[in-house]
């Protein structure tokens, strides 16, 4: 393949792994979970940032924070494993 490489095949080169090019259908399938994470994400800030607009008690809004950020970091590991296992299948 000629011209440019995406981020994962240069991360690849500087491990010293070995980039296996993707189908078109994994690209699709890697593309899809982007976008639905996005907007779980999203989704995700709206709901916490609602309860924080809401919420008086720095110590309760602190709370919604935390919470707010391991929700949307289950969803990104989530996110990671797919990805990683349609990366798997060729």
């Amino acid at each position: 393949m000629s011209g440019m490489k995406s981020a994962y095949d240069l991360a690849m080169e500087r491990l010293g792994g070995e980039s296996n090019e993707l189908t078109d259908g994994q690209k699709a399938a890697l593309s899809e979970i982007d976008t639905k994470t996005k907007a779980k994400v999203a989704e995700t800030e709206i709901m916490f940032d609602q309860q924080l607009a809401t919420e008086a008690d720095p110590a309760k809004a602190a709370m919604i924070l935390q919470t707010r950020q391991q929700q949307i970091a289950r969803i990104k590991a989530d996110a990671e494993e797919k990805k990683e296992n349609v990366r798997q299948k060729a």
